[in-house]
């Protein structure tokens, strides 16, 4: 894993035979998007984001979070900030029993790091990078997992990962047409207002058995 992406996972964390997993993007996902987050003060779950993760924990989907932290190499914020934005996310999550198992960001863009190349482009969405090692992290099967994401990098990723499929929620992003042409390329998209909407969503599809 090149300097530029952070992991991290669960203390305790048991993997065990490969099973389907969840995967959400951060901003406009499980929080609201605000530009560039880096700050305690401007974060904000998503409604029903927690209500998801703890659906999925219940049913022993193991969740991963997988999110383009540009910001850092922009030279907007340090990892610092950012882990100071992860642990406030977690102490949230736990007021609703509910927990990620594993998270990976990516510092990297095309116009903001140095000697910009395909280590790079792999492991920033839309590339596979960050979802293939979150998968690896968590002991997830591609095959059998979803992403939850609200532009149409995270469904690329997705489908470069060999996911099944992907929900793709509106934002303050806007790309929903454009991330649901995917439809048309032999991959699995499909769209949802709400948190909640995407939740009902995967339970129709049977990630949560």
């Amino acid at each position: 894993m090149p300097a530029g992406v952070r992991a991290r996972t669960r203390p305790g964390l048991d993997v065990g035979i490969p099973r389907a997993g969840l995967f959400l993007d951060r901003d406009g996902v499980l929080v609201e998007e605000v530009g560039y987050l880096h700050k305690v003060a401007d974060l904000r779950l998503r409604k029903g984001a927690a209500d998801l993760v703890r659906a999925a924990n219940r049913a022993g989907v193991p969740v991963a979070l997988v999110s383009n932290q540009s910001g850092i190499d922009r030279g907007m914020y340090g990892w610092d900030a950012w882990e100071q934005v992860e642990a406030e996310i977690d102490a949230r999550l736990e007021r609703h029993g509910a927990w990620l198992d594993a998270r990976v960001a990516c510092a990297f863009h095309p116009e903001h790091t140095r000697a910009w190349g395909a280590e790079h482009e792999y492991w920033r969405k839309p590339g596979p990078g960050m979802p293939l090692h979150a998968a690896r992290l968590i002991g997830a099967d591609p095959r059998l997992s979803w992403m939850v994401g609200d532009m149409a990098s995270d469904v690329v990723a997705a489908k470069g990962a060999g996911f099944t499929g992907a929900v793709h929620v509106l934002s303050l992003h806007g790309q929903r047409d454009e991330a649901l042409s995917q439809l048309n390329r032999g991959f699995l998209v499909r769209p949802a207002e709400t948190m909640a909407e995407a939740h009902q969503i995967l339970a129709e599809h049977g990630v949560f058995g």
